[in-house]
This record gives structure tokens, C-alpha cells and sequence, in this order.
């Protein structure tokens, strides 16, 4: 039985359309795949992009014919099958677990900056994130919205950590301040005891 993709993440998307998957959809992919890429195309309904492999393209082509052979007079889906293989391109995998968006279906996808992973079984969907806070299914707002939530969290405390365990590049201790002192001559001691009032005569 193939690894499904499961779960959800926000990754990063560089000016040249390359992405980081996390490490649960990296390894579902390398299990999946027979090839060093995944293929991107465009979801059948929603406004996203679907990531898939060789392995999923034939399971669907085992669909499409098995409703064919039941109706072959009634099948007339060519806006399925256009979109099952021909709004599709290659995206090479790295051995990191980068994934490298194509131009062209990034731009008919709208992923900007960054993009929302979500799986849905033996493939998943990448969601620009902008668009999904601004209009997208109230379902995925709430997924997002958490997920960013829990990103910051997790980015504001590891940066506790790593300011308490060591300081900055950079950072100047207080024993190594660039002011300069002006010495000052030593001063006299007080006779007189503090907070007392002097007695007159």
C-alpha cells in the first residue's frame, strides 16, 4: 500500500518558486515516488495547485477507464482529462526536500511568497496563502490562521533559547563598552555620618 500525504504546513516560496517541504510530506514523497520530481497541476475544483506522482496519475488513468468501460457514450469528461494531463508540469525534488515550482503553473496557481501544504490522501494541494486569508473556504482560514499562530510561537520561544544559550554575533558585553571614561581624582571620605544633622558650637 502507497504512504498517503497527511497533515498541513506554510512553507516559504522564494522569488525563483522554490519551496522546502516539511519533513512528513518530503518523506511521503521520496516513498512515492519513481522519479526525482512530483508533478503540479491545477485542482479539478478548488483555486490551487495539486502536487502528485507517477503513481497517482495511474490510479487515475485506472478511473478514467473503468468509467469509460461502464458508459463509453456517456463519457465526455475532456475538462477532466485536460486537467488530469495536460495543465501539468514537472517539478524536480532535491534530496533536501526542496521542491522547485514551475513558473508557468505557479503563476496559474497565484503562489506568491508563501503557500499552504495540505494533503489530501495520495496528494496534496499548495494554496497561496495571501489568498486563502483574504477570501479562500472558511475551513482552510481557520488552518492557516492556527497554523501561523503556532509558527510564531514556536519561532519567538526558539529565539529564547538561543539568545539565553549564547549572545549574538555581533553583541557587545558590558565589560566591553566602546564609551570612553574620564578618569576622576580620588575623592575625600566624609567625617561627618550620613543623615545625621551636624551639632552646632
Amino acid at each position: 500500500m502507497q504512504e498517503m500525504y497527511i497533515g498541513s504546513a506554510l512553507c516559504e516560496v522564494t522569488p525563483g518558486g522554490e519551496l522546502m517541504l516539511p519533513r512528513r510530506f518530503f518523506e511521503t514523497s521520496r516513498s512515492r515516488c519513481i522519479d526525482e520530481f512530483l508533478f503540479i497541476g491545477l485542482h479539478e475544483e478548488s483555486p490551487c495547485l495539486i502536487a502528485f506522482d507517477r503513481v497517482y496519475v495511474l490510479q487515475r488513468q485506472f478511473e478514467i477507464a473503468e468509467r469509460f468501460a461502464k458508459s463509453p457514450r456517456a463519457f465526455h469528461d475532456h475538462h477532466q482529462l485536460r486537467r488530469t494531463y495536460g495543465f501539468v508540469d514537472t517539478a524536480p525534488l532535491a534530496p533536501d526536500g526542496m521542491l522547485q515550482l514551475p513558473a508557468t503553473m505557479r503563476e496559474r496557481g497565484g503562489i506568491g511568497t508563501a503557500a499552504l501544504l495540505v494533503a489530501s490522501g495520495a496528494c496534496f494541494e499548495l494554496w497561496d496563502l495571501e489568498s486563502v486569508l483574504a477570501h479562500g473556504p472558511s475551513d482552510l482560514v481557520t488552518l492557516a490562521a492556527l497554523l501561523q499562530t503556532h509558527q510564531v510561537t514556536k519561532e519567538v520561544t526558539h529565539g529564547d533559547i538561543v539568545s539565553a544559550a549564547r549572545p549574538c554575533a555581533g553583541a557587545q558585553s558590558a565589560t566591553q563598552s566602546t564609551l570612553r571614561v574620564q578618569p576622576l581624582p580620588p575623592l575625600s571620605p566624609r567625617h561627618d555620618p550620613v543623615g545625621r544633622p551636624r551639632r552646632s558650637g
